[in-house]
């Protein structure tokens, strides 16, 4: 029996979903690795992320692994790739800012320990900016918005984004990953390049793990400062989205100029109302599972 698209991709979800759930979960299997903190981040990635992701490509073929827009980005992408940058970043300081003041105590900033030094900093961005990047849009821009497109460009968006915001497992959170993921997602189809979508997050990752914590700082403090900051990141935000929109309409235009071929075509089996293939996508009983995976764990954490 074939296995459609859309299941293999939510049971490699529920595999990674539980790699990840025993990792935060089991003391041992969070104390495997007691050696350099950067290494250890780095080969737990590697492992439940990498890994699982390269066994699905070697399982689904050749074919399938053309698909998946691993490709340099057009020159007229730049721009689009600027300011999808300044739209997630600033978007998600927004957001943060107001789960920070709707949950203080629930709501932490970036993670892991801080860096001191050049060199320390060097494998701190490695460990915290540049593997995830990598690893997760493999994973959620590639895998996943491949195998759900068959049910349309809304769906695989949503569902790429919603899974992606479920992977980091944290309710007080889930907003600013839902937000990432969505920007990632029109990145990845408005440049037609996955390596157009791993240097926005990348850009993302860095001023996360570096200026993360100073601007939830100002934005708590209830003064000029925090007015000034919240003004500055929507300013940027309605300009980073203002151009964003205007670069993937542009980009889209020139395609059809070039009488390129759309991949983003469903399947025509899968051709239908939008309800329809949402409703298939999300409540399909492999991605409820992962749902409820990522539900119990995020309580538990």
């Amino acid at each position: 029996m074939k296995i459609k698209p859309t299941t293999s991709a939510s049971i490699l979800l529920i595999v990674v979903f539980s790699l990840i759930a025993a990792w935060q979960l089991i003391p041992a299997a969070r104390d495997a690795l007691n050696g350099s903190t950067y290494l250890s981040v780095i080969v737990i990635q590697l492992l439940i992320l990498a890994l699982p992701s390269v066994f699905y490509c070697t399982f689904r073929g050749k074919e399938f692994r053309s698909g998946l827009r691993i490709r340099f980005f057009p020159l007229s992408a730049i721009i689009l790739i600027v300011s999808a940058s300044v739209l997630m970043i600033s978007g998600g300081g927004l957001i943060g800012a107001g789960m920070s003041a709707l949950f203080p105590e629930a709501f932490s900033a970036s993670s892991g320990a801080a860096a001191s030094g050049a060199s320390d900093s060097f494998y701190y961005v490695i460990a915290f900016a540049v593997v995830p990047a990598i690893t997760e849009e493999v994973l959620f821009r590639g895998i996943v918005l491949t195998e759900f497109t068959s049910k349309g460009v809304f769906c695989a968006v949503f569902v790429s984004s919603l899974a992606f915001a479920m992977s980091h497992f944290s309710f007080v959170r889930f907003p600013i990953y839902l937000f990432s993921g969505l920007v990632l997602a029109a990145v990845t189809f408005a440049a037609r390049s996955l390596i157009a979508a791993v240097i926005v997050h990348l850009i993302n990752n860095v001023f996360v793990v570096f200026f993360e914590d100073y601007v939830i700082y100002l934005t708590r403090r209830q003064n000029v400062s925090s007015v000034l900051i919240l003004f500055i990141l929507a300013v940027a935000f309605f300009i980073g989205a203002a151009v964003t929109a205007f670069e993937a309409s542009s980009l889209y235009k020139s395609y059809g100029k070039a009488n390129r071929d759309s991949s983003y075509i469903p399947d025509k089996k899968s051709r239908g109302s939008l309800l329809r293939a949402f409703s298939e996508s999300v409540f399909s009983p492999a991605f409820l599972i992962a749902v409820v995976i990522f539900v119990v764990v995020s309580y538990i954490v």
